[in-house]
């Protein structure tokens, strides 16, 4: 097989089935790679080139280390996970791959936003992540915001001379100034730098009674309550709000204004 015709030069190609696509994974989540599937160079980066004569270097080993690097983030973030972001069925690979793929080359917009109800457990993010550094070669960076962490948010939206994309899981308790202002700083600067964007909200409403005991207690939790249970577009600035749904091109109808 020549240089040509190597499978990393086609591997942002949805039709080509499988986000885990040319790799091995061993049972403590270490990556290899699939010799066969890069006759060209078996795996190690470097392919005699017989036009220049001599050996010719590709970014398959630094890809690697960046989804070694997702990988390990994953299985840091949830310890006792039995599934992992590449075991997903051939119908949700091909989904994830048509996505990334027509966001990439800029049939949808910039950025995305989903909503779940299940806290602390894997999300599809974690799968589009993955993808996206393995198919698509891009550069990468997975966050969960639990706090207004400047060294973390420096380097999660660190701007570069390629394209990059950001994905944010499972934002919870945006009653929380310090995680709305985290949430505001990475749209803003995913904004300026144009960069691709994934955020998931946890959304899910209480069905307990919306009363009080009449004690100051009882009413700081009612109102609490009804904080938590807003929509999570109507707790971000206006001004966050409008260049989110500018990324997006979702529509917020829920009626209620957002934060000034």
């Amino acid at each position: 097989m020549s240089q040509g015709s190597c499978v990393l030069h086609n591997l942002d190609n949805p039709l080509l089935a499988g986000v885990s696509l040319g790799l091995a994974f061993t049972k403590e989540q270490t990556l290899s790679l699939s010799p066969q599937m890069f006759p060209c160079c078996k795996g190690n980066g470097f392919a005699w080139d017989s036009r220049s004569y001599g050996y010719h270097a590709c970014n398959l080993k630094a890809r690697l280390f960046r989804l070694q690097d997702i990988l390990n983030r994953y299985t840091r973030t949830f310890p006792s996970t039995t599934r992992f972001p590449y075991q997903v069925t051939p119908a949700w690979s091909h989904q994830v791959l048509q996505e990334l793929a027509a966001v990439f080359r800029h049939d949808r917009p910039p950025a995305s936003i989903s909503y779940t109800t299940q806290r602390n457990q894997p999300s599809m993010l974690w799968t589009k992540a993955f993808a996206a550094v393995w198919r698509f070669g891009m550069d990468v960076r997975i966050a969960r915001l639990t706090d207004f962490n400047p060294v973390e948010l420096a380097t999660l939206t660190a701007g570069t001379d390629k394209p990059f994309a950001i994905f944010i899981d499972q934002v919870d308790k945006l009653w929380d100034p310090g995680i709305v202002e985290a949430v505001e700083y990475v749209v803003q600067q995913a904004y300026n730098a144009q960069a691709f964007l994934w955020i998931e909200f946890v959304h899910d409403q209480s069905t307990g009674p919306d009363e009080s005991d009449g004690t100051v207690r009882g009413n700081i939790a009612r109102k609490l309550q009804k904080l938590k249970d807003k929509h999570p577009l109507d707790l971000l600035s206006r001004d966050c709000l409008s260049r989110l749904q500018g990324l997006s091109g979702i529509k917020h109808h829920s009626g209620n204004a957002p934060n000034a």
